[in-house]
């Protein structure tokens, strides 16, 4: 076995921080909210240095900066418990990763069997009381004995490279979502210029997959090519909607009449979970609107996702222009509420096995959808 024949000296260790952050950010790791409850009020935070630490007796480590107020809480109260997020929660990763006074408010949670509180919707859920703790750098390892642990299907979010995303998602194929999210929330003008190496650089992703990104753009007329060879975002107009719109039809109401009667009771009652969130959510403001539209997409996913296929629900994913909605958020027609009965009656009716039923108010959705959507277009002199 090789041995060091010097020992490393500690006193000359001087790597940057700047390249030290890039080069764990290289980890790809599962994402977590690490809650508490201290008796007077509720705190929680993201995290993502969370483990396994012992299968005998069953422990979890967590890593929390000593600056965070959920870190003090858990030090005071001597517990906590982990919600790992499922991919559909990355917004919850967000919210929790923000400084703030009341983090719970308008979010759903539940009380776990030993009192902390528990994420609705996370993939697993664990209450630990703290067994021991040591301090490294600025954070605390809190070294937890598990008292309860619970965990659903489904598939966990993962953060790299400062991106949160699907475990199972290729680099080209995150920079795809970048390049698409970027020229749906009009982040380059119409009439400006997409620059190659500017977004690379804004979304320090290679040249090449930005490149290829783009050209993927055009074939889905989200983006053109300009007389000198370079590319610009595209307006959506009334053609573009009915095209992709009635694209996302075909693919739901082809997988509800061929895989609805084999659906399991799990499948349906997530279905049915979703659907009585988006019945009452808000749309009011531009955060709420983004919300929404996440969790809108989100349960059409889900639906999409009794055929099994994973790349059947990417490809009806990326057939989504919701993101450009958000531009328009003032509307009145996203606070008509004429549209919100659909989503319950169609998890009803997929909860009942009836798909004629399912088949009939989805295509009513999406035509009262597209019909919004054209006349927001109109609102905004035919092109937005």
């Amino acid at each position: 076995m090789p041995q060091h024949a010097h020992p490393v000296d500690d006193a000359r260790i001087t790597v940057d921080e700047s390249v030290f952050r890039n080069v764990a950010g290289h980890f790809a790791s599962g994402v977590t909210v690490i809650t508490t409850d201290d008796g007077e009020r509720r705190y929680g935070t993201t995290a993502s240095a969370v483990s396994s630490l012992s299968m005998d007796p069953p422990m979890m480590l967590v890593c929390l900066n000593r600056s965070s107020t959920t870190h003090d809480a858990v030090a005071r109260s001597g517990r906590f418990a982990i919600s790992i997020l499922s991919v559909e929660q990355d917004l919850l990763a967000r919210h929790f990763g923000r400084k703030g006074e009341d983090k719970f408010a308008d979010v759903p949670w539940s009380a776990g069997p030993h009192g902390l509180p528990l994420l609705d919707g996370a993939l697993a859920t664990v209450e630990c009381t703290v067994a021991e703790t040591a301090v490294g750098g600025t954070h605390t390892v809190f070294l937890g004995t598990v008292v309860s642990a619970e965990a659903r299907p489904g598939e966990p979010l993962a953060y790299y490279r400062g991106r949160f995303g699907a475990l199972e998602q290729s680099t080209e194929a995150a920079v795809y979502a970048g390049v698409r999210s970027w020229v749906l929330t009009r982040r380059t003008p119409l009439g400006s210029a997409l620059e190659v190496a500017g977004l690379a650089a804004e979304l320090e992703a290679d040249s090449a997959y930005v490149y290829n990104a783009l050209v993927r753009l055009v074939t889905e007329n989200l983006v053109e090519r300009t007389v000198d060879g370079g590319f610009a975002p595209t307006p959506v107009t009334e053609a573009l909607v009915r095209n992709l719109y009635g694209a996302r039809a075909t693919i739901e109401t082809g997988v509800v009449d061929q895989y609805l009667a084999r659906a399991s009771d799990e499948e349906l009652a997530a279905i049915a979970e979703r659907a009585a969130a988006l019945a009452t959510a808000p749309t009011s403001t531009s955060a709420e609107l983004d919300a929404f539209l996440e969790a809108n997409l989100e349960f059409h996913c889900t639906i999409v996702g009794l055929a099994g296929s994973r790349q059947l629900v990417q490809h009806f994913r990326q057939l989504s222009i919701a993101t450009v909605w958000r531009e328009s958020y003032r509307s009145r027609m996203w606070q008509d509420r004429e549209g919100h009965p659909f989503i319950p009656r169609i998890a009803e009716a997929l909860v009942s096995r009836d798909t004629p039923a399912a088949l009939e108010l989805i295509r009513r959705q999406v035509d009262f959808v597209t019909a919004t959507a054209i006349r927001m277009i109109t609102e905004q002199g035919g092109a937005l």
